[in-house]
């Protein structure tokens, strides 16, 4: 398997877990704060910040990626002029 293909699932299974734990940990947060219940509002607040760290890995490398893109373009034009 090329080394990009397996960046490529890996950043997959990241956003997947990412709004897995945020779909799940937010509203526990949300339960555990209404109900006050510290163990279900400590877990909720632990998943949701996991969920925000996924993410913006996730978001960071998107947003290099574009930045790389962007050069390339630039650079592939500055040749043919």
């Amino acid at each position: 398997m090329p080394p990009a293909l397996l960046f490529e699932r890996i950043l997959s299974v990241m956003t997947v877990l990412g709004l897995t734990c945020l779909f799940i940990g937010l509203p526990l947060f949300i339960y555990g704060r209404v109900s006050n219940n510290l163990l279900a509002d400590r877990v909720g607040a632990y998943m949701f910040l996991i969920a925000v760290a996924l993410l913006a890995v996730k978001i960071f490398f998107w947003i290099a990626e574009e930045m790389v893109a962007g050069g390339l373009e630039s650079m592939a034009k500055q040749e043919h002029t």
